[in-house]
């Protein structure tokens, strides 16, 4: 089992135990969203469906590809982006703006309420209160390895695996804002518990993604140069 979903598992038990009262067991719990389907015992045993597992490899391997073609281009990834035909805003200090309604920079979902009219409002548009998926960027250029985690995001999205919808993102920034109290998940239903971690799991794995992205590319470079010394050694 990898670090992301060790982090994953531990947090889904985590918050469990924090839900329900003392003495009470957990048993034949039973969640299901697009392609996942979870079944949770006393031991909070967690996995994925394993269609949901081959969209998650085939979303790395034809985000991978795309990344490592434009990967010292960024600037060109994020015209590629725009060929999608989904917008792609630039604003200043776009991490701090986004930072207010508990978004980042690159790819968000659709908002509603009063998250979508703030977007709106900064992205100069007229203030209504729902938006459609979009990408934010800083007016400065952007390192390649955000671009990265934005675009492997957003082919999650259209791909629709389970984490990426509406609701999940909901619950998942309504937690996360409330994470340092001391009882954040205590008024949330087990529903809602396992769309926070279907969320939690699509943002971990978007990290992992860039990790894995940035090891390749480096030991490829590793592997060059020792390949050109080797030749001047030879010569």
């Amino acid at each position: 089992m990898d670090i992301c979903k060790k982090i994953i598992n531990k947090t889904a038990k985590y918050i469990i135990n924090i839900l329900l009262p003392k003495g009470r067991k957990l048993s034949g719990v039973y969640y299901e969203n697009s392609t996942t389907k979870h079944a949770m015992n006393e031991g909070c045993t967690l996995e994925f469906s394993l269609e949901t597992e081959k969209l998650k490899d085939e979303i790395k391997i034809e985000a991978k590809e795309i990344v490592k073609k434009y990967f010292k281009a960024p600037e060109k990834l994020i015209q590629y982006i725009r060929t999608k035909g989904i917008n792609v805003y630039r604003i200043k200090n776009a991490e701090k703006m986004l930072r207010v309604i508990g978004e980042e920079e690159g790819f968000i979902t659709p908002k509603k309420g009063i998250n979508a009219l703030f977007l709106n409002i900064i992205l100069g548009k007229k203030p209504f209160l729902t938006t459609s998926e979009l990408f934010i960027f800083d007016e400065k250029s952007t390192e390649i390895y955000t671009i990265a985690r934005a675009y492997y995001k957003y082919c999650g999205y259209t791909k629709k695996l389970p984490g990426y919808d509406y609701e999940s993102q909901a619950v998942f920034k309504k937690l996360y804002a409330k994470r340092h109290q001391s009882s954040p998940f205590s008024n949330n239903t087990i529903d809602d518990l396992y769309s926070c971690k279907e969320a939690l799991s699509r943002d971990m794995e978007s990290i992992n993604f860039a990790i894995e992205l940035s090891r390749e590319i480096e030991n490829s470079k590793k592997a060059l140069k020792k390949i050109k010394e080797t030749d001047s050694a030879n010569i």
